[in-house]
């Protein structure tokens, strides 16, 4: 990722604390331009648009004090279980480690601007279906079902429980039952989807 300059950074810090305020749709340029007190266009020149600049809102969440995290992670492909332990613990820590997350997502599901305010830049940590589809023709993954509503499934389990906040989340001794219900979620999303793991005569159709 290219280093963000000065005025950058200023642009970011006042887009982050109005869209969390207001939302996507509830905030516009010149907001953001009034709270970062410069002129609108230098918006224009370092992030293009308003789609860009939440996406980056939420890259720069993510990556916290790690610059080059987003940019450089990667997950294992050598096994289904490998690659579903190393997206879904990714995915959980960093819900866990950024609870504005969660805010920004909640008011990303609520704009009418979904699919183009949707992802970071990185398909594919949005989209997991190519890859399910590969460790179905491997083997590895129930064949009967849909890459895409197993892509879903899978991402939606790792954020679900920061969006509702169970009572086992919160407070200063949240630490082991988060990592419990990590283990736990891991083990369930394996035993469902692995095809040498899901017993035939559980299946409902």
């Amino acid at each position: 990722m290219t280093k963000l300059n000065g005025t950058a950074l200023r642009i970011l810090a006042a887009a982050e604390s109005i869209f969390l305020e207001k939302g996507y749709e509830g905030t516009s340029i010149n907001h953001i331009a009034d709270k970062a007190g410069i002129n609108k266009s230098l918006i224009y020149h370092h992030f293009d648009s308003k789609e860009n600049l939440w996406k980056t809102v939420k890259a720069n969440l993510i990556r916290g004090e790690d610059e080059e995290a987003l940019d450089q992670i990667t997950f294992p492909t050598d096994t289904f279980k490998n690659f579903l332990t190393a997206f879904v613990t990714f995915r959980f820590q960093v819900y866990n480690k950024n609870p504005a997350i969660a805010r920004l997502i909640s008011w990303q599901r609520l704009e009418k601007s979904t699919e183009d305010i949707q992802g970071v830049n990185r398909n594919d940590l949005i989209d997991l279906s190519p890859q399910i589809k590969e460790f179905q023709s491997k083997g590895e993954v129930r064949s009967e079902l849909d890459p895409h509503m197993v892509s879903y499934f899978i991402i939606s389990s790792a954020s679900a429980p920061f969006m509702d906040s169970p009572p086992f989340f919160l407070g200063k001794n949240s630490k082991q039952p988060k990592q419990k219900y990590l283990h736990m979620m891991i083990d369930s999303l394996y035993l469902a989807f692995a095809a040498d793991k899901f017993p035939k005569k559980w299946l409902i159709c």
